[in-house]
């Protein structure tokens, strides 16, 4: 399901990480996801290890609804179940998920190996109709945030590149147009 060929090791602080003792998972999923079940969900997950030794965890997927389990299960990395992960660096596990559930509870669990426990969790809620009937999450800490960039000020990126991209549309146009018009030749 996710491919360690394809990781994107990153190195970073501890701090930098959300402050985890033995590792943290995230990933970039939004809190909430209108999902059709059994079709592709696509993310990247990463793991972070803040520690200053080399450390294999292993990631498991839960889908629960009412607080209720309905299916568990461990997420392959190149065909292993555990997955080594360099001292104070960060893995990018790029991927898709796929599950024949919606209005459930997504979490990704984290395990440690030595600790052989999980160390931490990530949710989503995928919905079939937006936020409404949201199931119930764990409580998750927020997205960490990154040395030398502000902590997070609610800007939503996606309004401004359709901004950006509806403007060159409408300059591009204005452009062709003034192209297509005969130039008046003065004595």
């Amino acid at each position: 399901m996710l491919n360690k060929s394809a990781l994107a090791q990153l190195k970073a602080s501890p701090q930098a990480i959300g402050g985890g003792v033995y590792g943290d998972v995230f990933w970039n999923l939004m809190p909430s996801v209108v999902y059709v079940p059994g079709t592709e969900l696509p993310c990247t997950v990463y793991v972070a290890n803040p520690t200053d030794e080399d450390r294999e965890y292993m990631l498991a997927l839960v889908i629960s609804s009412a607080g209720v389990a309905i299916a568990e299960y461990p997420i392959r990395v190149d065909d292993q179940t555990w997955f080594p992960v360099e001292a104070n660096s960060v893995v990018g596990l790029p991927g898709a998920l796929m599950v024949g559930y919606s209005d459930v509870a997504l979490t990704m669990s984290l395990y440690e190996k030595d600790q052989n426990e999980i160390i931490d969790t990530v949710s989503t809620a995928l919905t079939t109709t937006g936020t409404s009937g949201l199931p119930d999450l764990p409580d998750v800490p927020a997205f960490p945030d990154f040395p030398g960039m502000p902590p997070s000020a609610g800007i939503d990126i996606g309004a401004i590149m359709g901004l950006m991209i509806t403007m060159m549309i409408v300059v591009m146009m204005i452009k062709m147009m003034a192209q297509s018009i005969p130039k008046v030749k003065t004595r």
